[in-house]
Order: C-alpha cells, then sequence, then structure tokens
C-alpha cells in the first residue's frame, strides 16, 4: 500500500494546524510551506513568500530534496485586506490573488510528479466566494475564482492517464479561533449570527471533519465540487 503522506500549503493557518492536530495520526509523514516562520506541527517544513515568484523554484528543489509522494494534498493560505472598491490598492489586490489564487496554480503543477496513483486536493475557498460581502473586494473574488479553479483543474485532470487526481474546494462561513473570539461575541458579531439560519458559527472541528471526508475515498466520486460548510448562511 502506498503511503499516505499529506502536503499542505498554508500549514500554520487555524484550519490547517487543527486538522494536522486532529487527524496526524491518519497520515505517514505531513509536510507544510507557509510564510511565517519554521513549524513544529509538521514533519518538514519550508518558509516561503507567496508574493514573491522565487517561491516556485525554492518549492521545487524542497519537493525534490524530499523526493516522496502525496495521496493528500490541503491548501490553506488566505489573506483578506478587507476592502471594497474605494480602499482597495493595486498592491493589495495583487497581493492577494498572489496568495490565495495563484500559488495554487503553480504549486500544483509542481506537486503534479510527486502525486500518488491516487490523490485527493483540497483547496480553502470561502461562503465569500458564493455570495457577496462588504469590505471583501478582493478576497471575495479570489475565493471565487478558487472554486472555479478546481473545476478547470479537475477537467485538466482527466488528462492524466497514469493517476487518479481528485480536486474540491471546501467553502467555511465564519470560523470561531482564537483570533475572532472577542469579535464574533461583539454587537457586529452578534448581528452575523443573526444572518445564519441555524444561529451557529463553524467551528475548526466542523472544517477539519468537512477536509477528512474531502481528502478520504469516501468523497471519490466528488469531482471539482465546491462543499459549502455555513450552517445554511448562503441559502438565503
Amino acid at each position: 500500500m502506498c503511503s499516505n503522506n499529506l502536503f499542505i500549503v498554508g500549514s500554520e493557518s487555524f484550519v490547517a494546524s487543527h486538522f494536522t492536530a486532529k487527524y496526524r495520526e491518519q497520515f505517514n509523514k505531513i509536510v507544510g510551506i507557509d510564510i511565517k516562520p519554521v513549524s513544529s506541527s509538521v514533519d518538514n517544513y519550508l518558509q516561503i513568500d507567496f508574493t514573491n515568484n522565487s517561491y516556485i523554484q525554492k518549492v521545487r528543489t524542497f519537493l525534490q530534496n524530499l523526493n516522496i509522494s502525496f495521496a493528500s494534498i490541503l491548501f490553506a493560505p488566505g489573506i483578506n485586506y478587507m476592502n471594497d472598491i474605494f480602499s482597495v490598492s493595486p498592491e493589495e489586490w495583487e497581493n492577494t490573488y498572489n496568495i490565495n489564487l495563484k500559488s495554487a496554480v503553480f504549486i500544483l503543477k509542481e506537486l503534479l510528479n510527486y502525486m500518488s496513483s491516487t490523490t485527493s486536493i483540497v483547496l480553502i475557498a470561502s461562503q465569500n466566494g458564493i455570495v457577496a460581502h462588504d469590505k471583501r473586494i478582493d478576497y471575495g473574488t479570489s475565493k471565487s475564482a478558487l472554486i472555479h479553479l478546481a473545476k478547470n483543474i479537475s477537467i485538466d485532470f482527466t488528462h492524466v492517464d497514469d493517476k487518479d487526481i481528485r480536486i474540491n474546494c471546501l467553502s467555511p462561513s465564519y470560523i470561531e479561533n482564537e483570533n475572532n473570539k472577542i469579535y464574533l461575541n461583539s454587537p457586529v458579531g452578534k448581528k452575523l449570527l443573526q444572518k445564519i439560519p441555524y444561529k451557529r458559527f463553524v467551528t475548526l472541528n466542523d472544517t477539519s471533519n468537512a477536509i477528512s471526508f474531502l481528502l478520504s475515498p469516501k468523497s471519490k466520486a466528488m469531482r471539482g465540487q465546491n462543499l459549502i460548510l455555513d450552517y445554511g448562511y448562503t441559502i438565503i
């Protein structure tokens, strides 16, 4: 049986960190890359700058030195400057797309030769890629593009004859974490909660369980799809 190694782009995010902590025993080796300093939560780690194209060569060399295959890939980086049309700058727009979208394309290209015969890829998108929201002009459109990217790549992967590669998105709603507890419990957060039919915020347990499903053989018929995790936020 092939080793189930996990490659995480954005390994230091709340979503990725919680997933690795909860499901570590399912993987032989966990490899992470992110913009933050060296990580102790993964077996191998590469610090890169997603806004500088030099990261592509660094990832290529990193993979060559590791020389292992990956049956599971999680793409979880994301930046949100909280912009609207009036405040967004060209630099922030470019950084958002470099981190949230472009890196997925070019890192997956580098990973292709290191994917196992059966590989599952999960891209972390957002409810903001599905419905409009104020102060999300760059973030929301980048996540919408990420959702469509999964569809295009899924078609491209049909041309890979020697591997069965599936790619899907996960789009969470507001996720409770250590950074936003005060905000979500504030009057503004409680107002947001009223927009959710089931009056619940998504938890990191929710996202980890959904990622586990998408990476597992239980989701093998899902190809280029977007799994929405929002307690009903986007249905009204």
